[in-house]
């Protein structure tokens, strides 16, 4: 049984980020659809991304005081039903409300996953299971944007359907293999959730972990995006399939190196491997710039992708090294600000790489995931208690 809720927690992992890419293959589609460039159906991507990182913060914590099984139903019925309603769409202005009810959905999911994962698994698997989630997550964003592509000349709604019925297959898993859930005192309060959310916030383990988490995803974010435009608009000038093979190279790797990285992590331990895995991924994005031809940058994606499976599953299992009612406080202030860091990267980078160029910018994220590495990798100290 224990494995049967691990298989349901990884493919409830997948769920979100199959929607969250799911737009990037339909963007002409949609665009026909409804009148509209499709440059502005990119701004359904943040309209998921930014409520999906806010709302973290609070759901994990909520899963904590009440319950995970509930606060988890909760989080897959919206989100399903954002996707539903995401495929009866007329028109732009109504599709950004529904890319909204899914973010917001699925940040009830996500952290919670992370801390029934670390229940589960318990001592010892701790780095395998979190190495098979981050796995289950990567495919979700890889396979994402080829469902997409595989209905957009058939019906684009389709496409949104499958998310929402895939949605509701793991809400009704969950009600079953959760089922006798005691974790949680049923009862939650705004109280309950400020004091939890302020010994998270005093705790250094937590946030020193979330302070990498955050540098992390907006170096990776910044290198993919600006990787992409200068493909485009550089020197190579590659056709978008091109492009997109390069790419897809390092989210192929992390389905198929993650699980491996996770057992590393159960040996050697998390610092160490973290180490390993910042050290590669920063090496990789300050190369790039010098990269001179197709095959240099999807070697140098690969080995960015290498090193990302080491990240990931190190920081969260160190995340999760906290006290049985914590888990979920700890990975709801972790994830939100990493994808924080995800949102906000493109932003923040976009200035850098108008003025100064692909190589200040590739510079920057290798700086940013060495900053992340110091916030890592140093001795645990004593966690401040409130």
């Amino acid at each position: 049984m224990q494995r049967s809720k691990e298989i349901i927690v990884y493919v409830a992992g997948f769920t979100g980020p199959l929607a969250g890419n799911l737009v990037l293959s339909l963007l002409g589609t949609l665009g026909d659809a409804w009148g509209v460039d499709p440059v502005d159906i990119l701004l359904s991507i943040p309209a998921f991304m930014f409520p999906f990182a806010i709302m973290q913060l609070f759901s994990g914590t909520i899963s904590d005081a009440y319950n995970r099984r509930s606060t988890l139903l909760f989080g897959l019925a919206l989100y399903a039903a954002g996707s539903a309603m995401a495929a009866l769409c007329s028109s732009l202005e109504l599709f950004m409300v529904t890319r909204v009810i899914q973010g917001v959905g699925y940040a009830f999911v996500n952290p919670v996953l992370v801390a029934l994962l670390s229940d589960i698994a318990g001592t010892g698997r701790q780095g395998r299971s979190m190495g098979y989630f981050g796995s289950s997550t990567t495919a979700g964003a890889s396979i994402g944007p080829l469902l997409g592509g595989a209905f957009a000349d058939i019906d684009w709604r389709l496409a949104f359907l499958v998310v929402a019925s895939l949605a509701a297959a793991m809400f009704v898993a969950v009600w079953f293999a959760f089922k006798d859930d005691r974790q949680g005192t049923g009862r939650v309060s705004v109280d309950a959730v400020r004091r939890q959310l302020s010994s998270a916030f005093r705790d250094r383990h937590i946030m020193r972990l979330s302070g990498a988490g955050f540098l992390a995803f907006m170096a990776f974010a910044g290198m993919i995006s600006f990787v992409s435009e200068y493909l485009d608009a550089g020197p190579l000038s590659l056709t978008p399939e091109e492009i997109g093979i390069a790419l897809s190279a390092s989210g192929v790797v992390g389905i198929f190196f993650a699980p491996v990285a996770g057992a590393m992590v159960d040996k050697r331990g998390p610092r160490c491997c973290v180490a390993v895995g910042f050290a590669l991924s920063a090496s990789a994005a300050f190369a790039l710039q010098y990269a001179g031809s197709y095959y240099d940058f999807i070697a140098l994606l690969i080995v960015s992708g290498m090193g990302g499976s080491f990240v990931w599953s190190s920081l969260l299992t160190m995340v999760v090294a906290v006290p049985p009612s914590m888990k979920g406080t700890a990975s709801s202030v972790f994830n939100s600000l990493r994808f924080l860091g995800f949102a906000l990267s493109p932003v923040a980078l976009t200035p850098l790489y108008v003025g100064a160029g692909f190589g200040v910018v590739m510079t920057i994220c290798a700086f940013l995931g060495l900053v992340a590495l110091a916030l890592a990798a140093v001795p645990r100290f004593q966690r401040a208690q409130g």
